[in-house]
């Protein structure tokens, strides 16, 4: 496509140029020019030629006449005629064809309402080249008609033939240049064009504060008609212009039964001939710009500023646009993307009708409209005027106008415009008007000289045809009708017309208006109850209810119950319960739903009230209304007092002479007792409960009414209100009364929890479970509000992201990345019962494969009631919401700061404070205190019940009050490190406001002002979230500023001089001889194949148990150290493992007892903050580079995030992030484009880490095999690769040993990034294959293992060496490798006295205290745990290691809690807690509730109650954290269903439990997975009892479950044998309530024997009641368990076990049931067929 040059901006010719070129065959403008809006302009002049050629540039051209005289009084002559006889001006019509298919395709082709942007843009560019031809051909364009342009040319009449011949070169330059023109959407744009010449008069409309002009005239109706007979790429003459050009210049062709000729061209000219003819007819042309300035498209780009011209101008300026420049924002941020309401008012007039006739009606009709619709906050965008016929655009809703009633607004404007116009104009004729409501584009169109603010767009295209298509009345679009939330009966249904260019309008409707009679008890509750679709989440509201009612009978005066909330909250539902459930109780209801409009009708309420008490509602005509009437009134009033009932039941009963005797006032007082009559009689009988929905419309009449009714009769009424500032009116003074009388409760609703918001989408889906993720989308953007659940639920419903499918009971999910948060519970609620009674069959949805939830936008109902809060603030304020809405949720205001257009610190500061005072933002003082607002759960608040109820209206405010205030928000602000929305539903609709170009220039200032902050805290060492990563692929991120890119590893900060000093002259004790030539303890280091390659143990822990001679943890240690001294790796000297621990533990002392000198520098790195800088910097980056278009850049941000959320223990956030960067990937064509494969890997690594925390081992391996092909370290498939790899290995590994001293770190960072990535691929493939039941998989981790340590050694790298030999160290334990887990244990113990006692080697000292205290916890050495475990946790608090402390407390406590150490229990439960709280760590919450259970269960005392332990885990749940920690949550889950079992509590066990059971498979072979794994068996056991003393036809299936589930523990014990007494012990019950009690004495005895080996005490002391219970015991033993259940007494931190006497009999007994000898386990019976 060809481009304009552009005469402002400069190029290869000057514009003046420009015709006589163009004129020439073949000659084009310049390429790669740009003339659209919003590209770049140059300078923008505020006050001169910018604002002025805005609006209406023409105006100041050629009405230089008015703008001598802007005074006057703005009404008498605010209509005006500029009108001679000598003046004629040249016209030309431009349509472009398929406009109106155009905006169809972008509205129907695109992401929900992005079409009228690309449309837009599209169009800014095609348009603004035929504008600058026009320019530069000496016209200007009169205004914009939608797909028209109305360009002039002013001369004079002796002028006007060349003017012709100048035009029509014009418009032919046009046809060839731009005739035919591709768009993206594969539809071509054209050009139509029609000429007129002739009078023409100029019409100015409005008052003294806002005016619009239009032309009039033969010659505006001619170039219509013209351009009406032009095809696509023809130009038309109209009849006059045909009379008035030089004919012997132009070649045309007749139009058949025309006046009208084509033209078919102009003849040609020399080249001197051209130059004269342009350079006379540019002296013709007034204002024309000089030559002198031949740059300059229009002479009004040359004005100078002046005040007078500017206030004159203003006037045809929109005030909300005016705002926006007077706050001196950009001309490109006027244009937005916004839902709004369009009204297009169409006069046709009488032929009879003159100029001066036209000018009076649309005068008045202008002041009429702008009067009405000014109400609503409305504008008047254009009025423009053809064939006689005048048309006028309003909109509702534009930028800084919105309201949460505009469709309404618009509706009732529209009527009564419609019944002026009909009725009060001059020489109408016909009144047509068109409504419709949607997403538009508002803002700027045109050329950068020449260019209105409009609205486009498909809403915009469609009212214009209704306008047109169904004259004579008011029509709307089915948006508008629901928008509107207008009663049914004010609409009537149109029939279907086909309208030009426009695909599937949707039912259009006829407006109605309101009309008396047709409302006589029209006012039913909307929403409907449904038995199987029950409300939820409302019970305490109902139980509110139902305490109120029944306190209430029997009562003698009347009672109210309010219940309060924003639009959303389900107020409507809750009515609908209510009346449902009063109805049921056999009370007598009556339930009624007002609207806006009822709030301006005089007793409505009431009286629809009464005709629906009556049942005089549905009655049609006043004959059977009457009927009813007499039938019911009969006995209870005098029939000589029924004519009282004539006016507001519109009834015909004779006027008695007791009535015609009485004035209005009294009539009135009458009728009214009357009423109350009826009333009392009826609730003599039955309980009368009126239900009002939507309250706060009753009229001042009706609330008078009700105060004296509620007074004398006993009637209970349930009201919904919404809050006081969320009317649209006072209240009455009655109103006020009755709020606040005593016998009005006032409850205010609050937002639903996360759990039920869940049931509540299954309900409205029709379905058992939804995915995961779109659990988390509806949880995080519904926020708790019913109405947002179910409006993005129906957005995604109609745009077909949803898929639906049957529900199997016992389906699998196979082990697939997208399952691995999709695998949803069955919601277990009455929906699922009530569904099975309809239909059989069940469903559950899923999401479409290609749809990302989070890219999906806000659909227009809520984004509409965002907007109206938005365009409530003042243009700074939108500015500064706007721009902090492309940061995110969460921002810095320094952030801000830097995306503002031109803003001082100041401004910021002061626009921050007002938006915070109004709760727009929140203030944070530090970033980690915004990450709350980002949390998926919300605790739903208590709820505020009040007897009466009142509020402060127009209180006088303390100015003085109220300037400190302000002045202290605004040090508040200055002082805050970060911000966030209040709402996230604003972040979300400010954003989507912007147009796709001004995100992305956003978007890009943001990611140049991010990048530099894109690593790890200050205190983690500033480096990569994996490791080197950007030297990896620097080469991807060139324009990244290089960072030092330094390890948490390498950074070092000093602790401590004098520490230093005396750890090191303690080393000097455990300095050993050199490792050379050294070799690995039971591995051949032979070149040939040897069986020994692999070790075989000397005793598997499994099969040791039950062996004469049971080896013990201590005589392992004795023996590993006889086989290091034997290899020499250890010295001669008789040096003991007990030794090397001990002097372990003495460093340790000494580095926490000399730390404090180092204390200041540690305190001067602060607290761990690479949480709040992955939220507020990488998660940002990522998306402001995704917004770019940088999707290799994306990746690495991606990547990082996901690794970040990994260390962060965030699963599902790494998921997500790692979902939205395989989206990237698979954009990348390959064929182009070769991806990283260090990027690559990094992927798959991630993906397999993810697959690894959620217990997909098979997934996991799969990953990290592909990754460490990536990463040049294959790793091989078969046994036999395996023996190989292990020789090679092992050769390696030798090697190293000899060379350790040789390596270093200088290895450049590219190769440690690989070097360390391997490491982590490696260290998780041998935890995979640890948890492989199959007999060689031992082989394989063994070789992962090995290959870690190879890798560590060859980085040179001493803390990775060090974690290689803890990992190796634990591997072996695992396997039960006896020898080798304590050699490599001491290794890396020595191995870290060359460690320097400062930043990183401190770190890994810490680290290694930790590994060991867990193996220690693991193994059964209990004190060592313990005594690591302090020092390990004295020293993370001093180096400020919040999530390691928080692992380390966990450690510690169960070591401490096996020992049966309670009074230290509850200390290290109490920093638990306080950690926890300090850091908002979800997880140290879990955990911290998950041992207040153990002490509930297996103590016999309470540091928390159950009930707040029930709580905080059904608020948090479906944290998105914690639900991917599937060992904590399975130990969460079994206690729960323990505690009910035990209880016999089966209707609350059966929850729990299935949750905990799915989650057996997707756990690791960990301590806490251990642990979680033994108390879900206990529930398998209790299960099994109950089976046998209630169901004994289930025994037999829970009994093979139950033997099954206890071998899988037995066999995940061995990693973890301090659970084996718990194990044994179940076994032995679980054999003894089977009957074979010689084999349970065989286990009981082991499971004791087991507790003294691995110190399992607590297990112990509940063994020694088993035993006593089960075979010694002479007599029934109490359970003191369930005697003390479930108040259970509290320990406090200071106690000690003198407070609690036999605290350690306080044990369940595990009951013996008895067992049917003959038919232990009977066959279940089949059902007859």
């Amino acid at each position: 496509m060809n481009q304009p040059s552009s005469a402002v901006a400069g190029g290869p010719r000057t514009a003046k140029e420009a015709p006589r070129q163009a004129w020439e065959p073949g000659v084009q403008k310049a390429a790669g020019e740009t003339t659209s809006l919003g590209e770049p302009s140059g300078e923008r002049h505020v006050q001169g030629g910018c604002l002025y050629a805005t609006h209406p540039g023409s105006v100041l051209e050629w009405g230089s006449a008015r703008a001598a005289d802007p005074g006057g009084d703005g009404q008498a002559d605010a209509a005006w005629i500029r009108s001679r006889g000598q003046s004629f001006i040249s016209g030309i019509a431009f349509l472009v064809q398929c406009f109106t298919a155009l905006t169809e395709k972008f509205s129907m082709d695109t992401s929900l309402d992005h079409g009228a942007d690309q449309l837009t843009q599209t169009l800014n560019h095609y348009v603004g080249d035929i504008v600058e031809e026009v320019l530069i051909y000496g016209g200007d364009i009169l205004n914009f008609a939608g797909d028209a342009l109305l360009a002039l040319w002013k001369v004079q009449r002796s002028q006007l033939s060349d003017i012709i011949t100048l035009a029509l070169k014009c418009s032919l330059r046009i046809q060839e240049a731009y005739g035919v023109r591709e768009t993206e959407v594969g539809l071509e744009l054209r050009v139509k064009i029609g000429l007129s010449a002739g009078h023409i008069s100029k019409v100015v409309v409005g008052n003294n504060k806002h005016q619009y002009f239009l032309v009039i005239g033969r010659a505006v109706d001619e170039v219509r008609l013209a351009q009406n007979l032009a095809k696509a790429s023809e130009v038309i003459l109209s009849p006059n212009c045909w009379e008035l050009c030089n004919r012997n210049m132009i070649e045309i062709e007749r139009i058949k039964d025309q006046r009208a000729v084509k033209v078919r061209y102009v003849k040609n000219m020399t080249e001197n001939e051209l130059d004269e003819f342009f350079w006379k007819c540019t002296q013709y042309l007034q204002h024309y710009p000089p030559t002198e300035n031949s740059n300059v498209l229009r002479m009004t780009a040359m004005l100078s500023p002046n005040d007078e011209l500017e206030k004159f101008l203003r006037k045809y300026v929109m005030r909300n646009i005016l705002k926006k420049i007077d706050d001196n924002q950009p001309l490109e941020y006027l244009s937005e993307l916004r839902p709004v309401t369009i009204v297009f008012v169409n006069l046709q007039f009488d032929e009879s009708a003159n100029t001066l006739h036209l000018c009076k009606a649309i005068h008045d009709a202008n002041m009429k409209i702008s009067d009405v619709i000014y109400t609503f906050r409305g504008k008047i965008n254009k009025v423009f005027m053809f064939d006689k016929g005048c048309t006028f655009l309003c909109v509702f809703g534009l930028p800084g106008d919105k309201q949460a009633d505009e469709s309404t607004h618009a509706l009732e404007s529209a009527f009564r415009i419609f019944h002026f116009c009909s009725e009060k104009l001059m020489k109408i004729k016909l009144v047509s008007i068109g409504v419709t409501s949607g997403p538009v584009f508002c803002g700027v169109v045109g050329h950068r000289v020449r260019h209105e603010y409009t609205v486009i767009g498909r809403k915009v295209n469609l009212a214009a045809r209704m306008m047109m298509y169904y004259p004579g009345l008011v029509s709307c679009d089915a948006v508008t009708y629901a928008n509107s939330r207008l009663p049914h009966y004010f609409f009537e249904e149109l029939p279907q017309i086909e309208m030009k260019g426009v695909v599937n309008p949707g039912e259009v409707y006829h407006y109605l208006g309101i009309s008396e009679k047709t409302m006589i008890g029209k006012a039913y509750l909307t929403k409907e109850r449904s038995k199987y679709y029950p409300l939820l989440g409302r019970e305490k509201e109902l139980g509110i209810y139902h305490t109120l009612l029944k306190g209430f009978v029997g009562s003698t005066e009347g009672r109210i119950i309010v219940y309060e909330g924003l639009m959303g909250y389900g107020k409507s539902q809750l009515l609908a319960e209510i009346a449902y459930l009063g109805q049921e109780a056999g009370h007598r209801v009556v339930a009624m739903e007002l609207t806006k409009v009822n709030v301006q009708q005089n007793f409505f309420t009431i009286r629809t009230l009464m005709a629906m008490f009556l049942g005089i509602d549905a009655c049609k005509s006043y004959d059977a209304r009457q009927h009813i009437l007499q039938s019911k009134l009969r006995g209870v009033v005098e029939e000589a007092y029924y004519c009282l009932l004539n006016n507001i039941f519109l009834v015909k009963f004779p006027t008695s002479a007791e009535v015609s005797k009485m004035n209005n006032e009294t009539r009135a007082e009458e009728m009214e007792l009357f009423l109350v009559k009826i009333l009392k009689k009826a609730v003599e009988k039955d309980v009368l409960i009126f239900v009002i929905d939507e309250a706060h419309f009753i009229d001042p009449a009706s609330w008078e009414f009700l105060e004296n009714l509620l007074s004398s009769v006993p009637v209970f009424m349930v009201m919904s209100m919404s809050p006081p500032s969320r009317q649209a009116r006072l209240p009455h003074v009655s109103a006020a009364n009755i709020i606040k009388s005593p016998k009005t409760s006032y409850v205010q609703l609050r937002e639903l929890k996360p759990s039920v918001i869940l049931q509540k989408a299954c309900q409205d889906l029709g379905v058992v479970s939804i995915p995961r993720e779109l659990e988390t989308f509806l949880i995080q953007r519904s926020h708790g509000i019913p109405f947002y659940c179910e409006e993005l639920l129906r957005n995604l419903h109609l745009n077909n992201m949803l898929i639906f499918h049957l529900w199997e009971e016992e389906e699998e999910v196979e082990d697939e990345w997208e399952g691995l948060f999709t695998n949803t519970i069955k919601v277990t609620s009455s929906k699922t019962e009530s569904i099975s009674s309809l239909d059989n069959d069940l469903y559950i949805c899923t999401i479409r494969q290609d749809v990302k939830l989070q890219n999906i936008m806000l659909p227009p109902t809520l984004k509409g009631s965002a907007l109206a809060e938005l365009d409530n603030m003042s243009p700074s304020e939108q500015m500064v919401v706007k721009c902090a809405a492309i940061v995110g949720l969460t921002f810095t205001t320094d952030l801000l700061l830097h995306i503002l257009p031109e803003w001082t610190k100041r401004k910021m500061n002061q626009t921050l404070a007002a938006l915070v005072d109004s709760h727009i933002f929140k203030c944070f003082t530090k970033r980690k205190d915004s990450q709350n607002v980002q949390s998926q759960d919300m605790a739903s608040s208590e709820l505020v019940v009040c007897p009466g109820f009142g509020r402060a209206i127009g209180q006088e405010s303390d100015v003085r009050l109220s300037i400190y205030n302000r002045i202290r928000q605004e040090q508040l602000v200055m002082q805050c490190g970060a911000m966030a929305f209040c709402t996230p539903l604003l972040q979300e609709a400010a954003y989507e406001v912007w147009l796709k170009s001004q995100k992305k220039a956003l978007h890009l200032k943001c990611m140049s002002y991010l990048e530099g902050q894109a690593h790890k805290c200050r205190r983690c060492g500033e480096g990569d979230f994996i490791s080197f990563h950007r030297h990896a692929v620097e080469t991807m991120l060139e324009s990244i500023e290089s960072q030092e890119s330094i390890s948490e590893q390498q950074k070092e900060y000093p602790l401590s001089e004098a520490a230093s000093l005396i750890i090191n002259a303690t080393l000097k004790k455990l300095d050993s001889p050199s490792f050379e030539g050294i070799p690995v303890t039971g591995i051949s280091v032979s070149r040939q194949p040897s069986p020994a390659v692999f070790v075989t143990p000397s005793a598997d822990i499994t099969s040791s148990i039950f062996s004469e001679k049971l080896l013990l943890p201590q005589d392992i240690e004795k023996e590993t150290v006889k086989a290091l001294k034997k290899h020499k790796m250890l010295p001669e000297e008789n040096l003991k493992a007990e030794d090397i621990e001990k002097e372990f533990l003495e460093r340790l002392d000494e580095i926490i007892q000399h730390s404090d000198r180092g204390r200041e520098k540690i305190r001067h790195l602060g607290s761990c903050e690479c949480e709040e800088i992955v939220e507020s910097v990488f998660v940002p980056l990522a998306q402001h580079c995704m917004a770019m278009g940088e999707h290799a850049r994306a990746l690495y941000y991606l990547l990082e995030c996901a690794a970040a959320y990994l260390h962060l223990s965030n699963n599902y956030m790494a998921f997500c992030n790692l979902n939205i960067a395989e989206g990237l990937i698979k954009l990348v064509d390959h064929k182009v484009t070769v991806l990283n494969r260090f990027e690559e890997a990094n992927f798959y690594s991630l993906k397999g880490e993810v697959c690894y925390n959620m217990g997909q081992m098979s997934l996991a391996k799969k990953y990290i095999r592909r990754a460490l092909v990536l990463l040049n370290r294959r790793y091989p498939y078969t046994l036999i690769g395996v023996f190989f790899k292990t020789l090679l290995e092992v050769s390696k590994h030798a090697s190293h040993q000899k060379q350790q001293f040789l390596y270093s770190r200088n290895k450049g960072e590219k190769k440690l990034a690989f070097l360390y990535q391997q490491g982590h691929c490696l260290s998780l493939l041998w935890q995979l294959f640890s948890l492989d039941t199959a007999t060689n998989s031992k082989k394989f981790c063994h070789l992962a293992a090995l290959m870690k340590v190879n890798s560590a050694e060859e980085s040179g790298d001493e803390s990775q060496i060090i974690s290689s030999y803890m990992e190796f160290s634990l591997c072996c334990q695992m396997m039960g490798y006896q020898d080798e887990w304590m050699k490599y244990e001491l290794m890396a113990i020595q191995r870290s006295s060359h460690l320097q006692v400062m930043g990183g080697g401190l770190l890994t000292t810490v680290k290694l205290a930790q590994s060991l205290a867990y193996m220690k916890l693991c193994l059964g050495n209990l004190p060592l745990s313990i005594q690591l475990g302090y020092r390990a946790h004295e020293m993370c608090v001093r180096m400020k290691k919040p999530k390691l402390d928080c692992l380390v407390l966990c450690m510690l406590f169960e070591a401490l809690f096996l020992s049966i150490r309670y009074k230290d229990c509850v200390r290290v439960l109490s920093w638990l807690e306080n950690l926890a709280v300090e850091e908002d760590r979800i997880i140290g919450m879990a955990s911290f509730f998950s041992y207040c259970l153990e002490l509930l269960l297996y103590a016999g005392f309470s540091f928390k109650s159950f009930q707040e332990c029930l709580e905080f885990i059904q608020r948090h749940e479906k944290n998105c954290i914690l639900i991917s920690q599937n060992s904590l949550m399975l130990g969460l889950y079994s206690s729960l269903a323990i505690w009910f079992a035990r209880l016999q509590q089966w209707g609350n066990f059966k929850e729990p439990f299935e949750k905990a059971r799915r989650l057996l498979r997707r756990t690791s072979a960990s301590f806490f997975a251990t642990s979680g794994f033994c108390k879900f068996l206990e529930c398998e056991v209790l299960v099994l009892r109950k089976h046998i003393e209630s169901k004994p036809e289930h025994v037999r299936e829970t009994r093979t479950k139950t033997l099954k589930d206890l071998d899988q523990v037995l066999s995940r014990c061995s990693t973890s044998p301090i659970y084996y007494p718990r194990v044994y012990h179940l076994k032995a019950y679980v054999l003894l309530v089977l009957g074979n009690e010689e084999q349970s004495q065989t286990y009981l005895s082991q499971a004791f024997k087991l507790c003294d080996i691995y110190g399992n005490l607590l297990e112990k002391s509940w063994l020694k009641i088993s035993s006593e219970w089960w075979f010694t015991a002479k007599g029934p033993m109490e359970d003191l368990w369930l005697k003390a259940a479930p108040d259970f007494p509290k320990w406090a931190v200071g106690m000690t076990q003198k407070h609690f006497l036999d605290i350690h009999k306080t044990k369940y007994l595990l009951r013996v049931p008895s067992l049917d000898i003959n038919n232990p386990f009977p066959e279940p019976e089949i059902p007859d067929a």
